[in-house]
């Protein structure tokens, strides 16, 4: 159960990293998607959301490590492709 905790942990901080590199990004599809959530609820609002993902996925841990494990692991790998898909293309 630890390791899967700490797993997640560390697969957050990475999933924190790329947040972070999406919403600094001058990227216009990102500031489309972006924009009318930070006009409702705030400039945070994302980092919020990603924050209940990582502790969701910790508190589920607790319980059933193997299963937390893999969603936030396929999670985590389909942000990676996206934050790569949009790093990639041409603006």
């Amino acid at each position: 159960m630890w390791i899967a905790i700490i797993a997640i942990f560390c697969a957050g901080v990475g999933n924190f990293a790329m947040h972070r590199a999406f919403m600094e990004s001058d990227d216009p599809l990102v500031q489309q998607m972006v924009r009318p959530l930070a006009d409702k609820i705030g400039p945070h609002a994302t980092y919020i959301f990603e924050f209940l993902l990582l502790v969701g996925a910790m508190a589920i841990a607790t319980r059933n490590w193997f299963t937390a494990l893999l969603l936030y692991g396929l999670y985590t790998i389909f942000n990676a492709i996206a934050f790569n898909w949009i790093m990639q293309r041409p603006q």
